[in-house]
């Protein structure tokens, strides 16, 4: 049994997405990695960055592609039509500015074979951080941060897996204390890094507060309550974040929930900084990984980062 550390890996490694695919029986890993998309896959937890495998599958091609380097927060997705999507999203100018969704389409049913540049969907608008969901009837949805002033959280559905439809709503704006800790260091408010979270009849949008750069970068909840998941008062945004800094850990945040191999499990993949990061100034921040618990009523519960160096059994079923 290879038990797992963190941080998992001692390179700069922000905005962690990983997953386990039973068909191929790796976990997969994305982070933002600059101007290229890079995929690491291990048959291990914690070797997916140490002693796994890893190819870079894109650089950009602005004349081409329409889009220039500054790739962050790449995510991979199953569509309905079983084919594998990364979404993502990357500067607009040659020059630093504005950035834009695009989506990515494996050529095979691999993760690790051939992908090729699919699109920028519509509409045209400041946004980044892009996650999917299947809802239980098939229906798939986006919800990325739109950049608007401050940063908000937005929900759209897909007529397919790179197509969006009409129905679009804003379902999450900075409004507690805790997700508008200051200083915002000329930036506004902000919501960002959304991921989905089913657990049984309980639907969540775990989301990051604050900015990145911040001690107080936090996981806060959204909770579908019932109807249109294109409706902003189909959502409850709740008043308490479930993960905060501490044991040498902070500004924990921007995760990714995957299940263990078994299915059994269900891990939190998230960045954070090694040291109080006093001038609120850029950093390095490292991938982390740690089991999430659930309370009787099914409400995820996180408590505080797993210290460095501590170790923890590594996702359930895993191979020997």
């Amino acid at each position: 049994m290879k038990q797992v550390y963190n941080p998992v890996g001692e390179f700069e490694s922000p905005d962690p997405f990983m997953t386990y695919d039973p068909v191929t029986g790796y976990y997969y890993a994305l982070f933002t990695r600059g101007s290229v998309l890079e995929i690491f896959r291990s048959r291990y937890a914690n070797d997916i960055v140490r002693g796994g495998d890893s190819k870079v599958i894109y650089t950009p091609n602005g004349e081409r592609d329409g889009i220039w380097g500054d790739i962050w927060a790449p995510e991979m997705h199953k569509g309905i039509n079983g084919k594998w999507y990364i979404y993502t999203s990357g500067r607009k100018q040659q020059e630093r500015g504005e950035k834009r969704l695009f989506i990515m389409e494996a050529e095979s049913e691999d993760p690790f074979g051939e992908w090729h540049f699919k699109c920028q969907p519509s509409p045209d608008v400041f946004s980044i951080d892009p996650t999917v969901y299947t809802h239980t009837d098939g229906k798939q949805y986006i919800c990325y941060s739109e950049v608007d002033g401050q940063q908000i959280l937005t929900i759209q559905e897909l007529v397919n897996p790179y197509t969006f439809g009409p129905k679009r709503a804003v379902i999450a704006k900075a409004e507690y204390d805790w997700e508008l800790v200051p200083p915002y260091v000329g930036r506004a408010a902000i919501n960002e890094g959304a991921f989905f979270l089913r657990r049984g009849e309980r639907l969540f949008i775990i989301y990051s507060g604050n900015g990145c750069w911040s001690d107080h970068y936090c996981l806060g909840v959204l909770e579908y309550v019932g109807g249109d998941l294109c409706d902003a008062a189909s959502w409850k945004k709740h008043d308490r974040p479930i993960f905060t800094y501490g044991n040498g850990v902070y500004g924990p945040g921007h995760a990714s929930f995957f299940y263990s191999p078994d299915g059994n499990e269900v891990w939190c993949a998230y960045h954070g900084m090694k040291e109080h990061n006093e001038t609120v100034s850029a950093t390095a921040r490292y991938f982390h990984l740690q089991k999430v618990e659930f309370d009787a009523q099914g409400y995820p519960v996180m408590g505080l980062p797993v210290g460095s160096g501590v170790a923890m059994d590594p996702p359930s079923g895993e191979c020997d």
